[in-house]
Protein backbone atom coordinates (compact mmCIF):
# COMPACT_ATOMS: atom_id res chain seq x y z
CA UNK A 1 0.00 0.00 0.00
CA UNK A 2 0.87 3.26 -0.57
CA UNK A 3 0.38 5.27 2.35
CA UNK A 4 -0.89 4.59 5.91
CA UNK A 5 -4.70 3.52 7.05
CA UNK A 6 -4.70 7.01 7.60
CA UNK A 7 -4.75 8.00 4.60
CA UNK A 8 -6.51 4.98 3.32
CA UNK A 9 -9.75 6.12 5.71
CA UNK A 10 -9.35 9.83 4.42
CA UNK A 11 -9.84 8.47 1.16
CA UNK A 12 -12.64 6.72 2.02
CA UNK A 13 -13.95 9.44 4.12
CA UNK A 14 -13.80 12.07 1.27
CA UNK A 15 -15.54 10.18 -1.70
CA UNK A 16 -18.10 8.96 1.18
CA UNK A 17 -18.86 12.68 1.52
CA UNK A 18 -18.78 13.88 -2.07
CA UNK A 19 -21.05 11.21 -2.59
CA UNK A 20 -23.78 13.01 -1.02
CA UNK A 21 -26.08 15.70 -1.78
CA UNK A 22 -24.20 19.23 -1.58
CA UNK A 23 -26.45 20.50 1.28
CA UNK A 24 -26.10 17.26 3.59
CA UNK A 25 -24.44 16.93 6.81
CA UNK A 26 -23.25 13.49 7.74
CA UNK A 27 -22.00 12.86 11.28
CA UNK A 28 -19.15 10.91 11.74
CA UNK A 29 -20.53 7.86 13.41
CA UNK A 30 -22.71 7.36 9.90
CA UNK A 31 -19.36 7.59 7.82
CA UNK A 32 -17.42 5.60 10.28
CA UNK A 33 -20.40 3.10 9.99
CA UNK A 34 -20.78 2.62 6.22
CA UNK A 35 -16.98 2.89 5.33
CA UNK A 36 -16.04 0.40 8.42
CA UNK A 37 -13.69 3.43 9.79
CA UNK A 38 -13.05 3.17 13.94
CA UNK A 39 -15.23 6.15 15.02
CA UNK A 40 -12.56 7.33 17.25
CA UNK A 41 -9.84 7.61 14.19
CA UNK A 42 -12.63 8.67 11.75
CA UNK A 43 -13.15 11.98 14.21
CA UNK A 44 -9.77 12.81 14.27
CA UNK A 45 -8.84 12.12 10.52
CA UNK A 46 -11.91 14.57 10.12
CA UNK A 47 -10.98 17.30 12.00
CA UNK A 48 -7.49 17.11 10.37
CA UNK A 49 -9.08 17.58 7.19
CA UNK A 50 -11.56 20.30 8.25
CA UNK A 51 -8.30 22.12 9.40
CA UNK A 52 -6.56 21.71 5.80
CA UNK A 53 -10.23 22.82 3.98
CA UNK A 54 -11.31 19.24 2.74
CA UNK A 55 -14.44 19.23 4.65
CA UNK A 56 -16.34 21.66 6.72
CA UNK A 57 -17.38 21.03 10.16
CA UNK A 58 -21.02 22.01 11.65
CA UNK A 59 -21.42 21.59 15.86
CA UNK A 60 -24.84 20.96 17.79
CA UNK A 61 -27.93 19.66 16.85
CA UNK A 62 -28.27 18.98 13.19
CA UNK A 63 -24.40 19.26 12.22
CA UNK A 64 -22.09 17.11 10.86
CA UNK A 65 -19.42 17.17 7.86
CA UNK A 66 -19.82 17.93 4.32
CA UNK A 67 -17.19 17.75 1.43
CA UNK A 68 -15.94 21.32 0.15
CA UNK A 69 -15.41 22.48 -3.19
CA UNK A 70 -11.58 22.71 -2.79
CA UNK A 71 -11.48 18.51 -1.87
CA UNK A 72 -14.14 18.13 -4.66
CA UNK A 73 -11.31 19.77 -6.96
CA UNK A 74 -8.67 17.96 -5.33
CA UNK A 75 -7.15 14.74 -6.08
CA UNK A 76 -6.29 11.59 -4.14
CA UNK A 77 -2.63 12.55 -3.84
CA UNK A 78 -2.96 16.29 -2.66
CA UNK A 79 -5.57 14.58 0.38
CA UNK A 80 -3.31 11.90 1.40
CA UNK A 81 -0.73 14.01 1.33
CA UNK A 82 -2.35 16.57 3.13
CA UNK A 83 -3.56 14.35 5.97
CA UNK A 84 -0.82 11.99 6.23
CA UNK A 85 2.55 13.58 4.81
CA UNK A 86 4.30 12.54 1.60
CA UNK A 87 2.56 8.97 -0.55
CA UNK A 88 5.52 8.31 -2.68
CA UNK A 89 8.29 6.47 -0.54
CA UNK A 90 11.11 8.67 -2.49
CA UNK A 91 13.79 6.23 -0.57
CA UNK A 92 15.79 3.34 -2.50
CA UNK A 93 13.13 0.13 -2.85
CA UNK A 94 15.62 -2.06 -1.43
CA UNK A 95 16.66 0.19 1.30
CA UNK A 96 20.32 1.67 -0.08
CA UNK A 97 21.27 4.72 1.68
CA UNK A 98 22.77 5.91 -1.48
CA UNK A 99 20.44 5.53 -4.11
CA UNK A 100 20.40 7.70 -7.73
CA UNK A 101 20.67 8.37 -11.18
CA UNK A 102 24.46 8.71 -10.65
CA UNK A 103 24.49 5.61 -8.40
CA UNK A 104 22.19 3.37 -8.77
CA UNK A 105 20.63 0.09 -6.78
CA UNK A 106 19.73 -2.55 -9.10
CA UNK A 107 16.14 -1.74 -9.13
CA UNK A 108 16.46 2.23 -9.10
CA UNK A 109 15.03 2.52 -13.11
CA UNK A 110 12.10 0.59 -12.94
CA UNK A 111 11.21 1.79 -9.23
CA UNK A 112 11.13 5.35 -10.36
CA UNK A 113 9.26 4.36 -13.39
CA UNK A 114 6.44 2.71 -11.65
CA UNK A 115 7.15 5.54 -8.64
CA UNK A 116 5.83 7.85 -11.50
CA UNK A 117 3.06 6.29 -12.98
CA UNK A 118 1.63 6.06 -8.98
CA UNK A 119 1.57 9.26 -8.51
CA UNK A 120 -0.20 10.21 -12.00
CA UNK A 121 -2.45 7.27 -11.33
CA UNK A 122 -3.51 9.21 -8.10
CA UNK A 123 -3.48 12.34 -9.14
CA UNK A 124 -5.46 12.08 -12.41
CA UNK A 125 -9.06 12.33 -11.25
CA UNK A 126 -10.53 14.79 -9.07
CA UNK A 127 -12.35 13.94 -5.89
CA UNK A 128 -15.54 14.14 -7.84
CA UNK A 129 -14.91 12.49 -10.59
CA UNK A 130 -13.59 9.75 -9.00
CA UNK A 131 -17.22 9.62 -6.57
CA UNK A 132 -18.38 9.75 -9.90
CA UNK A 133 -17.31 6.95 -10.91
CA UNK A 134 -18.10 5.01 -7.78
CA UNK A 135 -21.55 6.01 -7.79
CA UNK A 136 -21.52 4.41 -10.44
CA UNK A 137 -19.99 1.00 -9.85
CA UNK A 138 -22.22 0.72 -6.61
CA UNK A 139 -25.16 1.05 -8.36
CA UNK A 140 -23.92 -1.65 -11.35
CA UNK A 141 -23.41 -3.73 -8.41
CA UNK A 142 -26.87 -3.14 -6.77
CA UNK A 143 -28.53 -3.91 -10.03
CA UNK A 144 -26.77 -7.10 -10.65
Amino acid sequence: MLYTKTGEYAIRAVLYLARQPEDKLVMSPEVAEKEDIPPHYLAKILQRMAKYGYVDSFKGRGGGFRITEMANNSTILEVVERVEGPVINLKCIIGMKVCSDEAPCPLHEEWSELRDRIKNLISSKTIKQLATEYSETLRKIADA
